[in-house]
């Protein structure tokens, strides 16, 4: 539950001449506010290569801004902003500013508003933003007195060394502000709500049936303000799927101030039942489904756009690699050395499941046929065999694995002692990939259930294992990353479908610190983030539950 003040209260409880409220907001819709190369006005700034990022200069003040150009939200009806960024400000503390008018020329005369992560704010449809980067606490004394600014302060000067010493804090500088968004709100007239709806979200808590909460708002539709290609429509210019709608029930309190609850979240599925005709009603439904119940039919590990697998996998995990490709066995040309003019050949196909160099020597000279060789698979350290009879290419001689070798004969003798060659036998090569890559490590490699270290080979970049000499089953124990506890990974979850602002921190702060020792190594590919999260919830036993837009997890320790 959500804690109110003592006014609110105080107000609830009276009754009569209580005045109820309700309130209905559509978000998001991106706001373009201006911030590109040589795009408003940059003091010691620069943008920084990618959207929403802006850089601090090179060097060292006290002071840097940037002031957008002035923009339109083109739609007349957006009269909510919201701004969300990230800083990396080093030393230096940023600060956004909004500020907005009817018209394009009265801008200039509006004061700048600071605001507030995801803090909303009231829009007209003209605006400007304002970046501003400013010193707040010193971090080096400077070199000498003439250097000196308001700023400045001293110490005492220490010998034996001259002048005043200058070092900098810890931290990256120059700094930056990154993911810098403007999101517009549409806030719907409370008099055009004819009626707000049921408000009803049936979820299991261990998602064994999982039911949406769907909700419907009747609006008031006589100006046609719902209908699509009306130059009034309430959207016109602007995408409206997968907008979320934020109901709010309240009481007006004194002084005509509203505390608002968020009594209701949902994604926009459609509007229904549109009329806008003579003697009939001028109305239209706007349908929602419950916005945390829709988000978690999100596939989490869904394959990319092209079809590339790649699932959400955490910690460590024993994965199955899939066969991609295989390499052919190969053999060598031989390389001679002797005076005889013979040419040995190699037929057939290496079925061995080792590379093997293989050494031929000649035993006696003559002419092919007429002679014996031996051979060795150790580079003549022993001979697997001797006095075999040289042969031509119509009776090959077997060696093994699949092997055998004959001579083409050529001027003069074509053998004499002691010439010998050599050649390699490459074994069949098996490519197998384990998606998810990279990792961090792949610590083991099983083959058909048996862990082995024997002719593979793996590359915990790209997940490709490499076996040598045989076909087999094979599975990979690989470390995905350091995220091994379940209320980690649960986030992670939930932030993959979206639901990371609607975790309600504190409480999955407290489930880690009471299970420190649980760990986990997941891997989830194209399944709901529901089907996900119960795989986890029912093995570490966590309740897991949605409290007015929030989620709460809680451990299960065993206490009644």
């Amino acid at each position: 539950m959500r804690t109110t003040t003592s006014e609110y209260l105080q107000e609830e409880n009276r009754v009569r001449g209580a005045r109820p409220r309700v309130k209905a907001v559509i978000y998001p819709f991106d706001l373009d506010y201006g911030l590109a190369p040589g795009s408003g006005e940059f003091i010691n700034t620069a943008y920084g290569g990618e959207p929403g990022k802006l850089v601090l200069g090179a060097g060292y003040f006290t002071i840097a801004s940037w002031t957008s150009p002035i923009m339109h939200t083109f739609s007349p009806y957006l009269n909510l902003a919201a701004a969300f960024w990230d800083d990396q400000a080093g030393q230096m503390e940023a600060r956004v500013y909004l500020r907005a008018a009817a018209g394009h020329g009265e801008v200039s005369d509006a004061a700048y508003v600071p605001l507030s992560p995801s803090e909303e704010n009231p829009l007209l449809p003209y605006f400007q933003v304002r970046v501003e980067f400013r010193e707040s606490q010193r971090h080096w004394a400077v070199d000498a007195p003439a250097d000196a600014d308001e700023f400045t302060a001293y110490a005492v000067d220490q010998t034996p060394d001259a002048g005043y010493e200058s070092y900098s804090a810890e931290g990256a500088f120059p700094g930056y502000l990154a993911n810098l968004r403007l999101e517009g709100r549409l806030s719907l007239p409370e008099g055009e709500i004819l009626d707000p709806g049921a408000v009803g979200v049936d979820l299991a808590r261990d998602f064994s049936e999982l039911r949406a909460g769907d909700h419907t708002l009747l609006l008031d539709n006589r100006r046609g303000q719902w209908l699509a290609g009306r130059e009034n429509f309430y959207l016109l210019g602007l995408p409206w799927n997968q907008k979320q709608v934020a109901l709010y029930h309240g009481w007006e309190l004194p002084h005509g101030q509203v505390e608002w609850q968020l009594v209701y979240q949902g994604e926009l599925e459609r509007l229904a039942g549109m009329a806008h005709g003579w003697q009939g009603e001028h109305r239209v439904r706007l349908e929602t489904r419950d916005w945390v119940a829709a988000r978690l039919q999100t596939r989490v590990g869904a394959p990319s756009a092209l079809g590339e697998r790649q699932p959400f996998m955490r910690g460590p995990y024993r994965a199955k690699g899939e066969l991609q490709e295989t390499v052919s066995a190969q053999v060598s040309e031989p390389v001679k050395s002797g005076s005889g003019s013979a040419t040995l050949k190699v037929v057939g196909t290496y079925r061995g499941e080792f590379n093997q160099d293989y050494l031929l020597q000649i035993e006696n000279s003559g002419e092919v046929g007429g002679v014996s060789f031996r051979w060795s698979t150790n580079n003549g350290q022993s001979w697997r065999e001797t006095g075999q009879a040289t042969a031509g290419a119509g009776d090959p001689v077997e060696l093994e694995a699949g092997l055998a070798v004959y001579w083409e004969s050529g001027s003069g003798t074509d053998l004499v002692a002691g010439d010998h060659w050599t050649f390699t036998a490459q074994a069949s090569v098996y490519l197998y990939q384990v998606y998810g890559g990279p990792f961090t490590a792949i610590t083991a490699l099983y083959l058909d259930g048996e862990e082995s270290q024997d002719r593979v080979a793996a590359d915990p970049e790209t997940g490709l294992i490499t076996v040598t000499g045989r076909s087999t089953q094979v599975e990979a124990r690989v470390v995905k990353d350091a995220t091994t506890h379940p209320v980690d990974i649960i986030a992670d979850i939930l932030a993959a479908a979206g639901l990371g602002p609607a975790i309600q921190q504190d409480s999955f702060d407290l489930a880690k610190s009471l299970t420190p020792d649980y760990a986990v190594g997941v891997c989830f590919e194209n399944v709901t983030a529901a089907q996900a999260l119960r795989e986890i919830l029912k093995r570490c036993l966590y309740d897991f539950w949605v409290d007015f837009g929030e989620i709460k997890i809680k451990a299960y320790l065993g206490e009644d």
